[in-house]
């Protein structure tokens, strides 16, 4: 019992965990696709606006000046865009870099390198009050030449609610989102924690100080780990996902310990199980002893009698087994041997 018990253990132990695991690992990739959905949305906003500074002229009226009706135009579009689709800053310049508009948050600098590509990703920032900021820029075309170009910087709000959603994570799990780290770059954390910890939101750490966690999410570990340390110390299962659109990790962990209070629920109630098994095998045992054993007793005690000389014994017949089947035959010779000692008095 002890060993079926043992097996069960470790068998089941073993399956919680794959289960577990494998949820975390749902969960990370959940989580990077709601991130994408967000940062594609974001482009589509770029492809839109930047199609828009070129239609009927604005884009060269813009050149001459911000004065003209055109450019007044397109500066309440600017300002439209930004306050329906979380759009902190927008900036236009020209194609010698040249910052020709700027709305919104201030730009960091006036001379703007050109896109490398129609849409590009330039950047995330945290600033002063902890607001998680990504820059996308895009090429301006204008009658079928590069023209100039267009920077947005977005609200990553968004995103850093994705990451701090925690349903499934029980009491102990979070979620880690970070910015850097290629190219032997920093890591800045974008998300809010959940708990106390020497890393937060908008620090920046050096690549020689990352916990593991992070470092696996860096690797792009594609498989998720178990009794992984993070930046507290503690021992964490986790997954990971590497978004290369935004340059961004995303870790998705929850303590070993609060994983493993399951196992030991589990050994629990396997324990309690083997006890009541065990009690009701020990139960059943000597009830079904005393089921057999009192027609046997019975059987006895006809042949006690017999060797008393009451030959008018007969042994109770009931039942379908071995024992009827012995007590019809004891019945049987009792009979035969009955009529024996009954012919002399006859005769």
């Amino acid at each position: 019992m002890a060993l079926l018990g043992a097996f069960a253990y470790r068998t089941s132990a073993g399956l919680l965990q794959e289960i577990s695991v494998r949820q975390l690992d749902a969960l990370a990739e959940g989580k990077k696709r709601d991130l994408l959905k967000v940062q594609q949305h974001w482009r589509k906003i770029v492809k839109l606006l930047s199609q828009h500074v070129v239609s009927q002229g604005r884009f060269a009226e813009l050149t001459k000046g911000e004065g003209t009706d055109q450019s007044q135009e397109l500066l309440k579009l600017i300002a439209l865009y930004s306050e329906v689709n979380g759009i902190d800053g927008v900036k236009i310049f020209d194609s010698a870099g040249v910052e020709l508009v700027a709305v919104g948050k201030p730009s960091l600098a006036k001379l703007h390198a050109m896109p490398a590509t129609d849409i590009e990703y330039r950047g995330t920032l945290v600033n002063e009050e902890k607001e998680v900021q990504v820059v996308l820029a895009a090429r301006i075309i204008d009658q079928g030449k590069l023209a100039g170009g267009l920077e947005l910087i977005f609200d990553a709000e968004d995103l850093v609610s994705i990451a701090e959603n925690v349903t499934g994570l029980g009491t102990t799990g979070e979620v880690l989102m970070f910015a850097g780290g290629e190219d032997g770059s920093p890591v800045t954390l974008l998300s809010r924690r959940r708990h106390m910890a020497p890393m937060q939101q908008g620090q920046i750490i050096q690549l020689s100080e990352i916990s593991e966690d992070i470092q696996a999410a860096l690797t792009k570990q594609s498989k998720p780990l178990t009794h992984v340390r993070d930046d507290r110390g503690q021992l964490v299962w986790m997954a990971s996902r590497y978004i290369p659109q935004l340059k961004w990790g995303l870790v998705v962990k929850v303590d070993a310990s609060e994983e493993e209070v399951r196992s030991d629920v589990l050994l629990t109630a396997l324990v309690d199980i083997g006890l009541s098994v065990s009690a009701f095998a020990i139960l059943g045992g000597a009830l079904l002893g005393l089921y057999f054993a009192r027609p046997v007793q019975q059987l006895a005690e006809v042949v006690q009698r017999l060797n008393a000389g009451d030959i008018d014994v007969r042994a109770l017949v009931q039942g379908d087994d071995e024992i009827t089947y012995l007590a019809e035959n004891l019945n049987s010779y009792l009979d035969t041997l009955s009529k024996e000692n009954k012919r002399p008095e006859d005769a």
